[in-house]
């Protein structure tokens, strides 16, 4: 990382307190640090943390000049550290996991009918069928499958193994990581004559731009129309999202959730780990459905819920605190019925 303190306090838009000619080679916790690494301070209580470091550079929290007055190093006060730590690990990023070069590897087949933006990459044994898009500076990793009339946003990234089934369109500025599949079938099936058949998916799916994608996760297509990933939603590793199911914009999806078929999704949700959704339902704006919890019925909007079937949270709370003393409760109430003569 080629940086000084004052480039740091410039992109935190802080105060600097040292010598900002300070070079920055590194970036590290504050236990862990060096005097060649930038660190940060969340908690203006944690300040005996900081003091102990041996960080050269240190991004703490305004409020927190006097606490910190005897830090060894340059120091830059910033409204939010964590954010001005995030913005700093970008440029390192940028340097220890560079984008590939622009090019379409020997390998890689592309077909004739596919339109190919400018300064893209398409990486070794990548698969581009007829009719695709694929818009300018986006990365298509080694053995992805972009199928047939499918469409990639600019500046939006496949890493290696990525399948993007027929007709599903990709927005700008997306990651989509390894092993991850748009557009399988939606699992859909009648049994008219005592046997299950299948009913053709012929939808697709929609992500709109600025969307992560984890690793090995699973988004159905629709039977007809869209399943809809809305602009901004970050999705964890191995979620799996069903046919036709529509996702409102900044949510946050966590792993191993599953959501079933044709369920709406309100802005600004979050769904917690191993949490299950059923189908034909409405999850509201704001609405935090807590891990491992299974939702069976449509929640409103600004809900916290918990539980094997949701609750409000403080009740599932409640409820799960009782669960233990159970066996005494039981033992109470024998000896009352006892008493009472009951049996």
């Amino acid at each position: 990382m080629k940086l000084t303190a004052a480039d740091v306090a410039k992109l935190a838009e802080g105060d600097l307190r040292g010598d900002g000619a300070l070079p920055i080679f590194g970036a590290a916790p504050l236990d862990k640090a060096c005097e060649a690494d930038l660190a940060f301070l969340a908690d203006p209580a944690q300040a005996s943390a900081a003091l102990a470091s041996r960080a050269g550079c240190l991004l703490a929290p305004r409020g927190s000049e006097e606490a910190l007055k005897d830090f060894k190093g340059t120091a830059v006060f910033t409204k939010n550290p964590k954010y001005a730590f995030m913005l700093a690990l970008r440029l390192v990023e940028a340097e220890v996991r560079p984008l590939p070069p622009p090019g379409i590897h020997p390998s890689a087949v592309v077909s004739p009918s596919a339109r190919i933006g400018s300064d893209t990459h398409i990486g070794p044994f990548a698969v581009i069928g007829d009719g695709v898009t694929v818009s300018g500076g986006a990365v298509i990793g080694a053995q992805c499958y972009i199928g047939h009339n499918a469409r990639i946003g600019a500046n939006t990234r496949l890493y290696p193994g990525v399948k993007v089934m027929d007709g599903c369109e990709i927005g700008v500025k997306c990651i989509i990581h390894s092993g991850a599949v748009i557009g399988s079938d939606g699992y859909g099936y009648i049994s008219p004559r005592g046997r299950h058949e299948k009913i053709p998916q012929i939808g697709k799916v929609v992500i709109e731009d600025e969307v992560e994608i984890g690793a090995n996760t699973v988004i159905d297509r629709a039977a007809l129309e869209a399943t809809l990933i809305g602009g901004g939603t970050k999705i964890d590793n191995l979620v799996h999202i069903a046919h036709n199911v529509r996702i409102g914009k900044h949510c946050l999806i966590i792993a191993q959730a599953g959501i079933a078929g044709s369920t709406v999704i309100g802005n600004n949700a979050v769904i917690a780990g191993q949490a299950g959704i059923s189908d034909h339902l409405t999850i509201g704006d704001n609405t935090v459905v807590m891990g491992k919890t299974g939702v069976m019925a449509s929640l409103g909007p600004n809900q916290i819920v918990f539980g094997h079937t949701a609750r409000p949270r403080l009740q599932a709370m409640k409820i799960e605190a009782l669960l233990s003393r159970l066996p005494e409760m039981s033992r109470t109430l024998h000896k009352i019925k006892k008493q009472l003569g009951i049996e």
